[in-house]
């Protein structure tokens, strides 16, 4: 693979990150929108459910955050008997 091939994005990484975009836009909206819903209420803020949600998006976006960063973390650690992207010999 020369250096021109490799700067470019694969098809999985690109719609990875149109996906990761896109999730990290729904979350955004859902967060202004349960802080909003208790800024603009009179009850006491934040119900338990707005806290559930909040808490299982933010948790959802850490948990793929950190099992992306490990596989990339693994992929480029040099060790290539371990690398799925190289082709095997069928001999």
């Amino acid at each position: 693979m020369n250096a021109r091939e490799s700067d470019r994005w694969r098809p999985r990484e690109l719609s990875a990150l149109v996906l990761a975009v896109g999730l990290a836009t729904a979350v955004n909206a859902i967060t202004v929108a349960v802080l909003w819903d208790a800024i603009r209420s009179a009850g006491p803020g934040l119900s338990e459910n707005a806290t559930q949600v909040l808490v299982t998006a933010f948790g959802g976006i850490i948990g793929i955050l950190g099992s992306y960063l490990g596989f990339k973390a693994g992929r480029d650690s040099g060790d290539s008997t371990t690398r799925r992207d190289e082709p095997r010999d069928k001999s």
